[in-house]
């Protein structure tokens, strides 16, 4: 009696969706996207703190040093993202969302800063997705770079009033 040969590989029996997409559980994008969100709210908290405090009260001496490390870790959530696999669809728009603010976070003045937000209006539908978690996200981050963009511009406004 003859047997038969496999001639297909293990590896190609396999689902050839991650587990994260057949259960519908969070993927690595959607799950970072939401950490970042919440280190850009805590550093705009920080920002807002720290023009708030006194540069010579002691009480607010690592305000500058903890607004800047939250930064740094918010660009290091977003480089997260974008070199992160898209698993779904609904993880591209969370990727080109997590661009938009970390091009804001590193934008070099309110000019340039605008200039992001009239793209994201002219482009409205490339940061949009039916799935009502991942777009509440998204509105977060909208919400977000209207405050980054806010922050810019007062900043700007600072460095011109007399001293």
């Amino acid at each position: 009696m003859a047997d038969t040969c496999r001639i297909t590989r293990e590896c190609a029996l396999k689902d050839p969706w991650p587990a994260s997409v057949a259960d519908g559980s969070p993927t690595f994008i959607n799950h970072t996207f939401g950490a970042l969100t919440k280190a850009v709210d805590e550093a705009l908290n920080l920002e807002r703190d720290l023009s708030h405090s006194l540069s010579w009260d002691p009480a607010c001496i690592n305000f500058q040093e903890a607004a800047e490390a939250r930064w740094q870790d918010c660009l290091q959530l977003s480089g997260d993202i974008l070199t992160a696999q898209v698993v779904r669809a609904s993880d591209l728009p969370m990727q080109r969302m997590s661009m938009l603010l970390h091009f804001l976070i590193e934008s070099t003045g309110p000019e340039e800063a605008l200039r992001f937000q009239q793209l994201f209006h002219e482009n409205l539908e490339l940061f949009t997705v039916e799935d009502g978690d991942c777009q509440a996200l998204l509105q977060t981050g909208a919400r977000q770079m209207n405050a980054l963009i806010e922050l810019s511009v007062a900043a700007e406004a600072q460095n011109f009033l007399p001293n």
